[in-house]
């Protein structure tokens, strides 16, 4: 059976990590692309040259040019500015729709069939001017799958327990609005309502939702990356693997928990085929109200987007 290919876009700290561990989980013929020349090439002889002490033997291509993309199967889109100390994201939108313009060309010109998870920021957004403007793209985002798997370590720090016995999730949009799905939270089997009382489920919310812009204000000029990165490989692992995993992922409603033609982050089931089948949980009427503001705050975005004529000036 031919190997997948997978393609990175964007060879800066997030791409290339993740083209990184692709290539350490022997995902398949793993390649890294920027616009900027040298920069996939050198990340990825970096890359190669770890293989002996990460024990594999695949090897990460880099290269400047967008005929890198043909043929492949997967493509994972991380171009673009990263948020910086002081930019919200509106500020991101306004500076990466461009980059996600260029990017969607080159994907429908070289691989056209490939499924495409957006990473760049504001996900949800982007996510949502990809697919509408090329219908037929197999699009979809990380969502708040980073977010979940924060929620995740902040249940397991602030409890002190592995995080092997904690699951989490987080829906919604990648942004404040973001909906820590508290009453589905579970450590050890147990509830985290019925293991933690309200003033510690409210901090470990709190450090939830805080999270990125945390690592943003100490780092300055750049987010954070090793979470992101091992994040996106696992996604990009259960598609390959076909492993039918639940994800948080930006996908587009159509019907969905009520809702139509905007992206949200919502739990979906990945599949190789690409088809990912969104799951319909029970949430209360609370988590409703706050999922209807997520969706209310999208629509206005996309109603703006659309009424500057769908061009980077929003």
């Amino acid at each position: 059976m031919a190997q997948v290919k997978i393609t990175v876009m964007g060879a800066g700290a997030v791409g290339a990590h993740t083209a990184a561990i692709i290539a350490q989980k022997s995902l398949g013929n793993t390649f890294l692309y920027d616009i900027a020349d040298g920069l996939a090439a050198g990340r990825a002889m970096d890359i190669n040259q770890a293989s002996p002490a990460v024990r594999t033997d695949c090897r990460v291509t880099g290269s400047s040019l967008p005929d890198t993309l043909m043929g492949s199967d997967i493509v994972v889109f991380t171009a673009g500015y990263a948020r910086q100390a002081g930019m919200d994201r509106l500020d991101l939108l306004r500076k990466n729709m461009d980059v996600a313009r260029q990017a969607g060309r080159y994907i429908t010109e070289f691989c056209p069939g490939a499924q495409v998870l957006v990473v760049t920021n504001p996900v949800e957004a982007i996510t949502w001017y990809l697919k509408e403007i090329w219908p037929g793209m197999n699009v979809f985002g990380l969502g708040c799958s980073l977010d979940a798997v924060r929620f995740t370590y902040f249940i397991a720090d602030t409890l002190n327990v592995s995080v092997e016995e904690v699951r989490g999730l987080v829906i919604g949009t990648h942004t404040d609005e973001m909906i820590p799905l508290v009453g589905h939270a579970s450590v050890g089997g147990a509830s985290l309502t019925s293991v933690a009382d309200i003033h510690t489920i409210d901090t470990i919310v709190r450090l939830t939702k805080a999270a990125g812009s945390a690592i943003v204000q100490n780092l300055k000029n750049h987010s954070g990356f090793y979470a992101a990165s091992h994040t996106i490989a696992g996604i990009v692992e259960a598609i390959v693997l076909n492993r039918p995993e639940v994800f948080p992922l930006s996908v587009p409603c159509e019907g969905a928990y009520g809702f139509e033609d905007i992206v949200l982050a919502l739990p979906a089931v990945v599949s190789s085929a690409g088809n990912h089948r969104i799951i319909e949980m029970d949430l209360d009427p609370y988590e409703r109200s706050l999922l209807k503001k997520c969706a209310s705050s999208m629509a206005r975005i996309i109603h703006d987007i659309k009424r500057g004529g769908l061009t980077a000036a929003y």
